[in-house]
């Protein structure tokens, strides 16, 4: 008897139907993530130039904070400068031989003087309990052989309770550091000592025309530039607030263009978000794929069971 074959099973794939030109256009194509990114950094790049030119930065940008330089104030002030230098006395008590941080600076914004030292940098007479930091600004007892006092005199003293004198240790951790006027650059600090001025080794900080140098003495300093220096206009003191209202219409005009740059970034961002599709769940090992249906579908034909014939 002829043995019946199994038909081929049968591995076609279905296909989706072909698209006909009468369907309509397909669906729009979300922009993508590249070109988005891209016209975000735009939008950055022209809010950062938008606000540095309607409010641009007065000096160099400080990355430790930000400082709004006031105008310097003058003990006896040039023509059209302000006046009103201020002075600051501290009494900082002692805990135990060691002395304690010190940090006193002028009222100021910033400080137009500071001095500062560390726990133990200090050198006390035996007995002391208070430290008094007294720093005032007072006339010139001279001028530098050397240069011009750009600025004020600070007469700087540190006293125990009973008057007196602390000073620092020779391995150093006390610092003086002055504020001058603007334009006060290539500048040192000087103390007055012997009827002279002695120049310090002087750092720059950071701030605008503001320097600082280690000591371990104490008394009258202050900044000491060229000698063709003359105090530039700084605009401090009375006057005018004419800028006031342009100065605020630029303001509001700088904030209203970066907030319509952060919503049109936020827009954005909407088709990131909503133009990704869900990905599909795994599937389940027993649910059929496309091939699997079609060999479910294709079994080959059993041959038939014969029937047993009865002996």
């Amino acid at each position: 008897m002829t043995p019946v074959r199994a038909r081929p099973r049968s591995r076609r794939l279905r296909r989706a139907p072909a698209r006909s030109s009468l369907d309509g256009p397909g669906p729009a194509r979300a922009p993508s993530r590249r070109a988005l990114g891209a016209l975000a950094l735009v939008l950055g790049f022209v809010v950062a130039v938008a606000a540095q030119r309607l409010t641009p930065i007065a000096g160099p940008p400080l990355y430790d904070g930000v400082v709004v330089e006031a105008p310097y104030l003058w003990l006896a002030p040039p023509a059209g400068h302000s006046g009103g230098a201020t002075g600051v006395t501290q009494t900082i008590a002692v805990q135990g031989n060691q002395s304690p941080n010190i940090g006193v600076g002028t009222g100021e914004n910033p400080p137009q003087i500071g001095v500062f030292a560390g726990a133990g940098d200090l050198a006390m007479p035996a007995g002391t309990s208070l430290i008094e930091v007294s720093i005032a600004p007072v006339p010139p007892p001279a001028q530098p052989s050397v240069g011009v006092i750009a600025g004020n005199v600070y007469r700087v003293s540190l006293t125990t309770q009973d008057g007196r004198a602390v000073t620092g240790l020779p391995t150093g951790g006390v610092t003086v550091e002055l504020r001058g006027p603007t334009d006060s650059s290539n500048a040192t600090i000087e103390r007055f000592s012997g009827g002279r001025w002695i120049p310090l080794a002087s750092d720059s900080v950071g701030v605008p025309n503001m320097y600082a140098a280690g000591v371990t003495d104490f008394g009258d300093f202050a900044i000491v530039a060229q000698p063709d220096w003359t105090p530039s206009p700084d605009g401090g003191g009375g006057g005018g607030g004419g800028g006031g209202a342009s100065d605020g219409n630029a303001v509001v005009i700088a904030e209203a263009v970066i907030a319509a740059a952060l919503v049109a970034i936020a827009l954005l961002g909407l088709p990131l978000h909503g133009g990704r599709k869900s990905q599909p769940a795994h599937r389940s090992s027993s649910s059929p794929t496309p091939i699997d249906a079609d060999r479910t579908t294709a079994q080959p034909d059993k041959p038939p069971e014969r029937k047993r014939r009865g002996h």
